[in-house]
């Protein structure tokens, strides 16, 4: 099948106005509520709140959109979106979220409430399978105001199920159980989930089960030792104590089994050997909601832990390592009103411990890096609020202290500096205008701010070598400085109905740029002396604060509908560069444009569609980069969902996607693998 780039992508703008992530997934249940223009609640400030009395950018991916997408990870829902991409190459497990050119660990996941504080180099952070997700919320810019260290990015807040979201009004009981596959990897995915409510108790246990072989890409070849299993699930509990107290427990396990590099983002090779990696990641939280009837007390205090471990066979070396990475938090609300002024305010805190072992067995001396043991806390407090200065006018501000330290717990290690202190004030203000019944004009400003990661400040031992000739080392710097960021942003949200007659028109713009402050980068370079003992040729990597950033672009996206058709396109622009020699900044994704376009048949019961997705070459790069451009690319994606709302089939779902339908071979920008080629998705679920 050959499509013509240029007929396609006119065809496409010219039957579409516009696409919005955040929307058309919120209004992907037409049956229920055929309108674009209905009320969007976020719960990315900490309480739910209507998105139209929000200063910053947030997009939603709600429950259908995720279960029509099919996706292998977190990080790949969130791929249309203008301004974000997803790094890391095609396997799941090495994938991470960029939003506006920061990525990594400069975007900050959240957890039903509960911050992910894990971060070690080559592993994986997402951990929650799609499957168990209700939605997810993508906070676009700095947001340490609210959320505290990590949030220079953003931030993505997974919210998983509640047996409220499911049960149909009326019903007690229920369940549903899915079976997936995915053709290009054979990957068989397996469902299943029971809920209900008795009394004042609800409860949902939720598990899974994925199995798949390697990707193809699209030039017909295996990207070897990209096949994995994965599995794991989730249970909750609510009780009701009485009208004014709710608890809430939640457990949520996974694990991943599979072979992959060492980094798994690029080949297997001499620096970055074959490995079978399994890991597990248990997430635990027990809440208190305190609600009664007044108006200053809307209380929440949750506890959590995470623990997650890596468990590593290094085949050929015969080696076994071992990472473990614990947190436990705490995080205590409030939401008051006085007088027409909205106050969120409360406190989190939460310790973070990482312990690795790094197997020597059989390797020569210093060839491994050395194991860590180190231990950081963090104290926040903040508070925000909203104010009516007029009907029309509304004022939000918002400030956060935090303080804490990092500590390298290991005897006889050669950091000579184990602890680091420090703090951040990060301040937020932002101006909503309703100009009128159809324009909404925001203004915003925002800090955020990173603690250097334990990885960053105290690695020490040999980071990899390539035979006996070479080797690299890690050289410790705890004397490294918070990233800071301040970010400038201007957006305009507009609403139109009944233009043409029973037809709805959403447009979202942003112009931004956040200036980045004290960027910690990791670097290579070579010694004093460049030939090391045994006139073996050595270099050293280390982290630093590197000079001044700033990103800026913007970013356009809408919905329109009318009578069955629904119509959409985006575009996002991001450009960096250092502020003290003006080159460009690696990492910055390439110009998208995403365009869609969809019909719905049958009341509703049916929608099947079309997605069109242009990434132009990148050739903004660092003079010193051995790749001077990343080629750009065009997909097609097709669609198709099935569920009857009536008759006999009610309870059944079906969703069928071709990802890649031109089997397109291509590479992500900043990437080193190429991304899989077509793949056939289907997913069949019954819920009763």
């Amino acid at each position: 099948m050959t499509f013509s780039k240029n007929k396609l992508a006119l065809a496409v703008m010219a039957a579409t106005f516009s696409f919005s992530s955040a929307q058309s997934a919120v209004a992907a249940n037409i049956k229920e509520e055929p309108a674009l223009l209905k009320q969007v609640t976020v719960t990315a400030t900490r309480f739910e709140k209507d998105y139209s009395e929000v200063s910053q950018k947030i997009e939603v991916i709600a429950q259908e959109e995720i279960e029509q997408q099919q996706a292998a990870s977190v990080p790949e829902l969130l791929d249309f979106l203008p301004n974000v991409t997803v790094s890391g190459g095609p396997r799941a497990s090495a994938q991470s979220v960029n939003i506006r050119g920061l990525e990594g660990i400069r975007v900050l996941q959240v957890v039903d409430g509960a911050r992910q504080n894990f971060s070690n180099g080559h592993r994986g952070t997402y951990f929650t399978d799609p499957e168990l997700l209700k939605s997810i919320e993508v906070i676009k810019g700095p947001s340490s105001s609210l959320w505290g260290s990590g949030a220079i990015g953003g931030v993505v807040l997974q919210n998983t199920k509640d047996a409220s979201d499911l049960l149909e009004d009326g019903q007690s009981f229920g369940g549903y159980i899915s079976q997936g596959y995915h053709t290009n990897n054979s990957r068989s995915l397996t469902s299943g989930s029971f809920f209900g409510v008795q009394d004042n108790v609800d409860w949902l246990v939720n598990g899974y089960y994925n199995d798949g072989e390697n990707y193809e890409l699209g030039n017909g070849k295996d990207l070897e030792n990209s096949g994995s299993r994965e599995q794991g699930g989730l249970t909750k509990l609510g009780w009701d104590l009485d009208s004014d107290n709710r608890f809430e427990f939640k457990a949520q396990h996974g694990s991943y089994n599979g072979f992959v590099p060492s980094n798994p983002t690029t080949n297997a090779g001499t620096s970055s050997p074959l490995i079978e990696r399994d890991s597990e990641s248990t997430n635990l939280s027990a809440s208190w909601l305190l609600n009664p009837e007044s108006e200053l007390i809307d209380a929440r205090l949750q506890l959590f832990h995470n623990y997650t471990k890596f468990e590593e066979d290094r085949v050929s070396q015969g080696q076994k390592d071992n990472t473990r990475y614990k947190t436990n938090g705490l995080a205590l609300t409030n939401l008051s009103v006085v007088n027409d002024i909205e106050l969120t305010y409360g406190i989190d805190a939460y310790q973070n411990e990482i312990t690795t072992k790094r197997d020597t067995s059989g390797a020569a001396d210093n060839s491994r890096p050395e194991s860590l043991d180190g231990k950081s806390i963090t104290f926040g407090s903040f508070v925000q609020g909203s104010a009516h200065l007029t009907q029309e006018w509304v004022l939000q501000a918002g400030l956060r202290y935090d303080s804490f330290t990092a500590e390298d717990n290991r005897s006889g290690s050669n950091v000579a500096d184990k602890k680091q202190d420090d703090h951040a004030l990060s301040p937020s203000i932002g101006l909503i205008w309703s100009a009128n019944d159809w324009l909404t004009l925001t203004a915003s400003y925002n800090e955020a701010f990173r603690v250097p990661g334990m990885e960053e400040m105290f690695s020490t031992g040999t980071h990899f070598s390539m035979g006996p000739m070479f080797k690299n080392v890690f050289v410790p710097n705890p004397d490294l400085k918070p990233e800071t960021a301040q970010n400038k942003e201007l957006s305009a949200r507009m609403e139109f109905a009944d233009i043409l007659g029973e037809d709805e028109l959403r447009v979202n713009a942003s112009v931004f740029q956040n200036d980045i402050d004290n960027f910690i980068n990791q670097y290579t370079y070579d010694p004093e002396f460049p030939f090391g003992p045994g006139m073996a040729f050595d270099s050293k990597t280390s982290w630093k604060n590197v000079d001044d950033a700033e990103l800026k672009g913007f970013e356009i996206a809408g919905q329109y509908r009318i009578q069955n058709i629904e119509a959409g396109l985006s575009y996002g622009q991001t450009r960096g560069k250092d502020k003290s020699t003006g080159e460009d900044l690696g990492s910055i994704p390439a110009d998208k444009i995403v365009a869609d376009l969809a019909y719905l048949a049958f009341q509703g019961d049916l929608k099947f569609g079309t997605r069109y997705t242009h990434v132009d070459d990148q050739n903004r790069v660092d003079p010193s980069e051995t790749v001077t451009e990343y080629p750009g690319y065009n997909l097609v994606d097709f669609y198709a969902t099935y569920e009857p709302s009536t008759g006999s089939l009610k309870g059944l779902k079906a969703d069928f996607l071709i990802k890649n339908a031109e089997d397109k071979y291509y590479r992500a920008a900043w990437q080193q693998l190429h991304q899989a080629g077509r793949s056939y998705r289907m997913n069949l679920r019954y819920s009763f």
